[in-house]
């Protein structure tokens, strides 16, 4: 089993002996991945549907892995037990799906240290809930998987002032770090943005809204940091 760069990028960001839940298991690839390559100590892996919690017992009884990751059916964080893990693994759901799993999972977030999460879109809607809920964005990347990119956000415990608007578009630390895939990163939000905004400006009233401001302001941000294009922008 090889896992795709995507997932392959969640599990780089698990430190080693963790305790480790991977919400939405699907067919435990990356449970076996942390298991077998990435040491961790323990993974429980979780998905709502029994239909992905059946696919992943099948693949965890080929790798031998049963009797080692506990599979349990349960929506979010409800099948996990407080203070049984220290580590959570959310990937390939939306944004906002995954804010909504952490704000209904407090009770066993106050134990973890590390929430590795990799949303499929509207990831601003999902870094601004960990800035407002004591959560802080430690470090990210990104991966390239079927012609597709992807953002991995790591988040730890800790009060600060959340980034402005643009910034929490791109990403703060993928900003501050430019890797390789940085300009295809800038240039796939600003393409985003002048979508919608090209769409709203059919209609005056939508171009007169405070949303047309921020997207419209989001824009120029990222234009203006990136004016150089390659020069600027690029790792």
């Amino acid at each position: 089993m090889r896992l795709d760069n995507r997932l392959a990028a969640v599990a780089a960001f698990v430190p080693h002996g963790a305790k480790v839940a991977d919400v939405g298991t699907d067919h435990a690839y990356l449970a076996i991945e942390l298991i077998k390559a990435r040491g961790a100590e323990k993974v429980v892996a979780t998905d709502k549907n029994e239909g992905p919690c059946a696919a992943a017992r099948r693949t965890l009884s080929a790798a031998g892995l049963l009797e080692c990751v506990p599979v349990r059916c349960g929506d979010g964080l409800i099948p996990l037990l407080p203070g049984e893990v220290d580590t959570i693994c959310i990937a390939g759901m939306g944004g906002g799906l995954i804010a909504s799993i952490l704000t209904s999972g407090v009770n066993i977030l106050k134990n973890v240290s590390r929430l590795v999460l990799q949303p499929m879109n509207d990831a601003v809607t999902l870094r601004r809930w960990l800035y407002e809920n004591d959560w802080h964005i430690a470090d990210e990347s990104l991966a390239a998987a079927d012609g597709r990119l992807y953002e991995i956000i790591v988040a730890e415990p800790g009060t600060e002032k959340t980034p402005e608007s643009w910034l929490l578009m791109l990403g703060p630390v993928i900003w501050r770090e430019r890797p390789p895939l940085f300009l295809r990163h800038a240039e796939e939000k600003m393409e985003r943005l002048r979508r919608i905004l090209y769409g709203m400006a059919k209609s005056a009233d939508a171009q007169k809204s405070e949303a047309y401001r921020n997207i419209a302001d989001d824009l120029r941000n990222i234009e203006r940091h990136c004016k150089d294009g390659e020069e600027n922008c690029h790792g």
